[in-house]
């Protein structure tokens, strides 16, 4: 009988891992914004979106980089392996060192061997919310 019980708890903890893996693994809360350390974040500024090339296709292990430029601030970002990227809450990183955001000062570039970008990144200019913001690249030797 307690064989019997365990086996069925073993078989529910085994279902959810199961479902919660299935969940990450289709990429949606890869798009969601981490809430601040305070639980609120009405003024959360998140950037995500796809990395790919000239011809379509998705460019892995890129280095995104969020610049604030009148703070000096740049906020390193990874991207996943399907080509993916989102950036953590721009506008907390900034408010928690004692900066206050202007979007007309942010920028996103990108660091990748043997890539620049195709074209110059255009990223909304408001102070908070989630965007989506694609990059694309071409290779180096590429003509424009």
């Amino acid at each position: 009988m307690i064989y019997k019980k365990r086996l069925r708890q073993t078989g529910v903890a085994g279902v959810l891992v199961a479902i919660g893996v299935a969940a990450l693994a289709n990429g949606t809360p890869f798009f969601f914004p981490n809430a601040r350390s305070d639980g609120k974040s009405p003024n959360a500024l998140v950037y995500a979106g796809n990395i790919k090339d000239t011809q379509g296709r998705y460019v892995d292990d890129v280095q995104v980089l969020v610049i604030a430029t009148d703070l000096g601030m740049t906020i390193p970002v990874k991207n996943d392996a399907p080509g993916h990227y989102r950036t953590p809450d721009v506008h907390g990183w900034i408010e928690n060192l004692g900066g206050k955001v202007n979007p007309e000062k942010i920028r996103i570039d990108i660091n990748k061997r043997g890539y620049v970008l195709a074209r110059p990144v255009v990223i909304p200019r408001r102070s908070s919310g989630v965007y989506s913001v694609d990059i694309v690249l071409k290779p180096t030797g590429a003509a424009n």
